[in-house]
């Protein structure tokens, strides 16, 4: 794919590709372009080749499809009820007549009715864990077969995105007189408009660096989770304003610490991460990467009915306070702890009650922990200014962390020719307005 626009310069693909073939080519996170802007460096069109950019966060909108033979042929004639670690799925569409297959979707969101705070995010990790989990089946005969499996043991599994990446969210707050149990807090959200929670990795957005889908579009090659898939188009409820990807990958290859579960206060949602390069194939691409999180708007909406009340930019709740620091002399001679069970992705390390360490592998820097015990864990939430007020930032709904660290991931990927770049094999086309 080659962009001509008079008087701006250009390459192509091909080009970048050769370059990357011999060594030469210039690869950089979105993370690293910004923090080089500014260190008052010029980066111009021949300083890069290609940006990667990333996000991590509660993306409910994932489901896994798998299919495994769970009986020799000619045995049974289909199975038409299906739970893996308590979890119910949905099998088919292919009824699999006699063959002793079974296809099935099951939902990142679903929960399971045997396992406490237990989801479809959790089961996927597990899978990638190379834990075995419990497969109950219900043939059209009435029959229940119960087996035990590993990922390695399904003939096909893979993590399908119906609506991920949107060019970043929303920050919240309760501007009701009662509290709210909902997926945009940890715990129940305090009323009154004393209390904001957010969603979105601000720069590192693909969309945000990339407004006019110039680099990337259906059929461009991404990591899901760290493995490669695709893109498959745009994802349910799209807008021009407000686009998102539906993508398709191999849980082969995924890495656990990008996905997951997190605990909110009605429920658990799934977490998945999105990875996706982004080729400078023109002067005008590399003008539209982002340079600061000040340029990237953030909305405050009213949890109860969503509507806008404020305005803000993702500088004003990122400031590189990425991750969380954890003090463990603070918790010598603390006697009852309340953090570890209420640590939305089960992150501690404990011994005889008291907490020793964080699971970095888990740990998401919500920033619970340092809400409910300044002393011990360290992040800067941040404030935000409401209506006059200091109002504090209690969560945060999407981990920066991970997505500079994904983002770093495909970069060496890339460096490394283990990750091909392609030319998209069709446009990304948004609806004017959700319906």
């Amino acid at each position: 794919m080659k962009v001509v626009v008079k008087g701006v310069k250009n390459r192509t693909l091909s080009e970048i590709i050769k370059k990357i073939e011999h060594g030469t080519s210039n690869v950089i996170t979105v993370q690293d372009f910004i923090e080089r802007i500014e260190n008052g460096e010029e980066i111009k069109f021949e300083d890069v080749d290609v940006i990667t950019t990333a996000t991590k966060g509660l993306m409910s909108g994932i489901l896994g499809v798998l299919s495994f033979r769970i009986t020799p042929p000619k045995t049974l004639r289909k199975f038409t009820e299906v739970s893996i670690n308590g979890i119910p799925t949905f099998p088919g569409p292919c009824p699999n007549e006699y063959l002793g297959i079974i296809d099935l979707i099951i939902y990142g969101t679903a929960q399971s009715q045997t396992k406490k705070n237990y989801c479809g995010g959790s089961l996927f990790r597990e899978l990638v864990e190379g834990k075995e989990v419990s497969i109950v089946a219900k043939s059209s005969e009435g029959e229940i077969l119960e087996k035990e499996m590993r990922l390695e043991d399904m003939q096909f599994a893979k993590l399908m995105g119906t609506r991920q990446s949107i060019k970043n969210y929303n920050a919240m707050i309760n501007c009701e007189s009662y509290e709210v149990n909902t997926i945009f807090s940890s715990l129940p959200f305090k009323p009154n408009k004393s209390e904001i929670t957010f969603s979105g990795c601000g720069a590192l957005n693909p969309f945000q660096n990339d407004p006019d889908f110039e680099s990337f579009g259906v059929g461009t090659p991404l990591l899901v989770n760290g493995s490669m898939g695709y893109l498959i188009g745009p994802g349910t409820r799209n807008n021009i304003a407000k686009p998102n990807m539906m993508t398709i990958a191999p849980f082969a290859n995924m890495k656990p610490e990008y996905m997951g579960a997190f605990k909110t206060s009605y429920g658990l949602e799934p977490i998945c991460s999105i990875a996706v390069p982004i080729p400078i194939l023109n002067e005008r691409i590399l003008e539209n990467i982002i340079r600061s999180d000040k340029d990237v708007k953030l909305s405050i909406l009213s949890l109860v009915g969503r509507e806008k009340v404020a305005e803000i930019t993702y500088g004003d709740v990122w400031d590189k306070n990425y991750l969380v620091i954890f003090d463990s002399s603070a918790c010598k001679n603390c006697k009852e702890c309340n953090v570890a069970e209420t640590c939305p992705t089960d992150a501690f390390m404990m011994k005889k009650g008291v907490i020793t360490g964080i699971d970095r592998s888990r740990c998401f820097n919500c920033g619970t922990c340092s809400m409910l015990c300044p002393d011990a864990f360290k992040l800067d939430l941040k404030t935000i200014k409401f209506e006059g007020k200091d109002v504090p930032i209690v969560l945060r709904q999407s981990d920066r962390n991970g997505a500079i660290l994904l983002a770093k991931d495909l970069k060496k990927m890339i460096l490394n020719g283990d990750f091909p770049l392609r030319n998209p094999t069709g446009t990304l086309d948004f609806a004017d307005s959700v319906k």
